[in-house]
């Protein structure tokens, strides 16, 4: 049953979020080798939670009836239990940063937030969950969305605090949500082939018009809001549907995307090697490859042993 999941998965979004892991890598300072230039806002994180929120109805559908707070319980689980062993490894290493090489930028725990995207997801996937178990339509569902939304973006908008992205995450996982109910392009046609070259023409042209304004966004210099909003509400989005629009199957690019996760965690235990050993935080970039394939065999090692088991 695994190897058919990995079969379905969308090849193109597998690339992609390996691709925004090394740039969450390079803003963090693991990677020197991109021109200073593309240093455009951080929207990387940002596209991770749209693919949340992009798969968020068909993995929640199974627990649809289970009882309200058992059914939000195994929303986390299942995303957890998958990544538990590097997850706890990631928490302790960045929790002896904590103490033994207490870290802040302007009152800002530089060393704690490598943790907040997973556990901003593990708490507000939930939250989505119980509000699409007590809605009872769609329609509702995707009302309550647009208001997130909103909500999400004006008060970015105000920067009422330090931690923006915190206020931005919600939104982008309701904008997820939306695309997600949206008809994939389907020209009709007489000629059946004909019609599924047209559809695939227009998905792949709009893919490459959107991924050309994300870059160019990208590559712009300094921070600008309304470079973000312009970039999360529209590109990003317009990035992720398209590329779920076109079925590219590929082994190698899902093994890309799970990688990603270990990237983003193996930055962890790099850090505290960075603190104990010292010099410049790109010194610590072959350590991250390191503890990201340590942990991408390790947990390999673990959930075999399980399907074993289980089997």
């Amino acid at each position: 049953m695994a190897t058919n999941y990995q079969d379905k998965k969308n090849g193109l979004i597998e690339l992609m979020r390996f691709l925004m892991s090394l740039w969450v890598a390079y803003f963090h300072g693991f990677l020197g080798v991109v021109p200073e230039k593309f240093n455009g806002v951080n929207v990387s994180v940002d596209f991770f939670f749209i693919i949340s929120g992009l798969f968020f109805l068909k993995s929640v559908e199974k627990h649809r009836d289970k009882p309200f707070f058992k059914g939000a319980f195994c929303v986390v689980w299942d995303r957890a239990k998958r990544l538990i062993v590097p997850l706890i490894i990631a928490a302790l290493s960045i929790l002896t940063c904590n103490i033994v090489f207490p870290m802040s930028f302007n009152g800002f725990n530089w060393p704690l937030s490598f943790l907040w995207f997973f556990a901003t997801q593990y708490s507000l996937l939930p939250l989505f969950y119980l509000i699409y178990k007590k809605i009872k339509t769609r329609a509702m569902l995707n009302l309550v969305c647009v208001i997130i939304v909103c909500i999400s973006f004006s008060l970015f908008r105000l920067e009422i605090t330090m931690f923006n992205p915190f206020f931005r995450t919600p939104g982008m996982i309701a904008l997820g949500i939306l695309i997600s109910q949206i008809p994939k392009i389907k020209i009709k046609l007489n000629n059946e082939k004909m019609s599924e070259r047209v559809s695939m023409i227009i998905n792949v042209v709009g893919l490459v018009l959107s991924m050309s304004a994300f870059i160019y966004l990208a590559s712009l210099p300094g921070y600008e809001i309304w470079n973000l909003h312009l970039s999360c509400v529209v590109v990003c989005p317009f990035v992720a549907y398209f590329m779920n629009s076109i079925p590219v199957r590929s082994k190698l690019f899902n093994f890309f995307g799970e990688l990603s996760l270990y990237i983003y965690l193996g930055q962890c235990p790099a850090l505290l090697c960075h603190y104990i050993m010292g010099g410049s935080i790109q010194d610590q970039f072959a350590s991250m490859c390191i503890f990201a394939f340590a942990l991408f065999v390790i947990n390999r090692i673990i959930n075999s042993k399980k399907r074993a088991k289980a089997q």
